[in-house]
């Protein structure tokens, strides 16, 4: 139906465009038709309609209005009415392209928290059992299917959570280039690092934790200012801190089921 008011509307242009100079009753028809059109397309009530009636194709009458006067009088409203039509096409064609199919939105699912983890299997392994014990899904990429998916494709479709866990061990050995080999620092795989930064563009500051493995000679990421970075302490009290970050955001979970 769309495509059909858009078609009629473009055809309504090229007769106004073609409207025989001085035509009067060519010139009625054609306000007829495009006042019909403006009330299926824009309702009745639409500003179109005041528009379309206040174009003039004749001169203010006095003694001395000529022929020159009747000519410039109806050059004026054919103008006025081709960008009348014009502003139609337009104003539906911008309907037009919103109501087109677009991709879908996926709402992020509050119940399921991302876990990013380097290769400290024991980190993993016990925040994830934490996570299931608040009753909360965690999402640890390698155990979801593949589905044919690229990595990044399979990160990415699986982003749409409410809140995400970054384990920053120490997987990695590195120093700057201009360091000698005997001031290299213990650090998070690339990779982590790289995930930490989506899930703040996608997530938000307040939506992000980071555990850090507490061991000598480790170095924390630099430049993420706000970020929430929790020792990963042997006694648990990252637990209790991470409990506190969920409630601060209406997660319904209870320290007391991870006693």
């Amino acid at each position: 139906m769309k495509l059909n008011y858009l078609h009629l509307l473009k055809d309504l242009k090229e007769q106004v465009e073609l409207l025989p100079h001085r035509d009067s009753i060519k010139l009625d028809a054609l306000k007829q038709r495009t006042s019909m059109l403006i009330t299926k397309i824009f309702g009745d009530s639409s500003n179109y309609h005041e528009t379309l009636r206040r174009i003039s194709f004749n001169p203010i009458i006095s003694v001395s209005s000529g022929p020159g006067q009747y000519d410039g009088a109806w050059k004026g409203g054919h103008l006025k009415f081709i960008n009348l039509v014009d502003t139609m096409i337009e104003d539906f064609s911008l309907d037009f392209v919103d109501d087109e199919p677009h991709e879908p939105i996926i709402p992020f699912d509050g119940s399921q928290i991302f876990l990013v983890h380097g290769h400290n299997e024991e980190m993993k392994q016990s925040v994830a059992r934490l996570i299931e014990k608040l009753r909360l899904n965690p999402i640890i990429l390698h155990e979801q299917p593949n589905k044919g998916r690229t990595i990044i494709q399979k990160f990415i479709d699986h982003s749409n959570v409410g809140f995400a866990i970054i384990l920053i061990s120490a997987d990695d050995v590195g120093y700057g280039k201009t360091d000698k080999p005997e001031n290299a620092k213990l650090r998070a795989r690339q990779n982590v690092i790289l995930e930490l930064g989506f899930f703040l563009g996608k997530l938000g500051v307040e939506r992000v934790i980071a555990l850090f493995e507490q061991t000598e000679n480790f170095e924390i990421p630099s430049d993420y200012d706000g970020v929430l970075f929790i020792p990963y302490d042997p006694d648990g009290r990252w637990k209790f801190d991470l409990v506190k970050e969920l409630k601060a955001l209406n997660y319904d979970v209870d320290a007391n089921s991870i006693l």
